[in-house]
């Protein structure tokens, strides 16, 4: 109880020895509700504990009220089951340049490369088959995990999450025409991850061609995120899967991308704007919008437009019927 700060509804002798699912209840879990609905069909037996917020009606031996059944949530289950993570200490598959600087209680996993004057701070994990650049520097406790690769004068803060295949500091996609070919534009800018920035499976993030390419502090991103050279983005923003924000494009702080948004180059969205799934964004969007559709406009109104879309074949069946009528009088 001391865990979640919540109010005890039954026996305060009773035992816990997992948490468990509304679908698969076990004797002895903890079940969680988070959303305040009416729950059917689920139960083959009353739970012996559920976490729920106040006025839901559900039965159970023991009920535990929170605030916010999701956080309390988060703080359990860490008092339940742990993460099982290495040791500190290089495997001997690993290479460390000699003139790179590792911290303490650093653990490098095998066949993981790591270059000259890079450096890895205390506390860090750093799982098998990393690559980390030449000057690039990782800050104390962060996750990299598995083939993930951070090249060349790339700089992470603290508590840094890289979920496995994540690549930071590719080439950016920059090309310019001369004559019947491409010719590439150098990139030889970095990328700054802040404090507790988190990247998801398989995204990228492009260094700068100049400067670079920065991820504010708190900034969560999703699986499958392409975030190309030179973008700014704003502290503790939420980016979901599959977006993509093309270059010299800005983020304010508190913003979130639903899945599949797009931001045109050099795009500008303020603060703590929301953009609702595959939305298209061509201009600025101002602070405090919730935005919608392509290209973007204001959600309501894109809305009522989809409403009437929907309308028009009976619309123009109407059109049809009274044109007929008009011409035959």
């Amino acid at each position: 109880m001391s865990y979640i700060g919540g109010h005890l509804v039954g026996d305060p002798e009773f035992e816990v020895f997992g948490i468990g699912t509304i679908d698969n209840i076990t004797s002895g879990d903890l079940v969680f509700l988070f959303h305040q609905q009416k729950i059917t069909g689920f139960i083959s037996s009353i739970p012996d504990v559920i976490v729920c917020r106040e006025g839901i009606d559900i039965q159970a031996k023991n009920l535990i009220f929170v605030e916010n059944p999701r956080l309390a949530f988060i703080q359990l289950l860490p008092k339940f089951y742990t993460q099982d993570y290495p040791e500190p200490g290089i495997h001997p598959t690993a290479f460390i340049h000699p003139q790179a600087r590792v911290g303490e209680r650093v653990s490098i996993g095998a066949g993981t490369h790591v270059e000259s004057d890079a450096i890895i701070a205390d506390d860090t994990i750093i799982f098998p088959q990393v690559y980390i650049g030449k000057g690039s520097q990782i800050g104390k406790s962060c996750l990299i995990f598995p083939q993930t690769v951070i090249r060349e004068n790339c700089i992470l803060g603290d508590r840094v999450i890289l979920q496995s295949g994540v690549i930071i500091g590719g080439d950016g996609f920059g090309y310019e025409r001369s004559g019947d070919v491409y010719l590439k534009v150098p990139h030889v800018g970095k990328v700054v991850l802040e404090d507790d920035v988190e990247v998801g499976a398989n995204s990228t993030i492009d260094r700068a061609t100049l400067g670079e390419t920065r991820i504010g502090a708190g900034t969560k991103i999703d699986n499958l995120v392409m975030i190309a050279h030179n973008v700014k983005i704003g502290k503790n923003c939420i980016i979901v899967a599959q977006c993509g924000i093309a270059g010299s494009s800005s983020l304010g702080d508190d913003v979130i991308m639903a899945g599949q948004c797009g931001v045109v180059d050099h795009g500008k969205i303020g603060n703590r704007v929301r953009l609702a799934a595959r939305t298209g964004v061509v201009n600025s969007i101002p602070d405090d919008q919730m935005v919608s559709g392509f290209p973007a406009q204001d959600h309501k109104i894109e809305m009522k437009e989809k409403v009437l879309l929907r309308k028009l074949p009976d619309l123009w069946q109407r059109i049809k019927n009274l044109e007929k009528k008009v011409f035959k009088s």
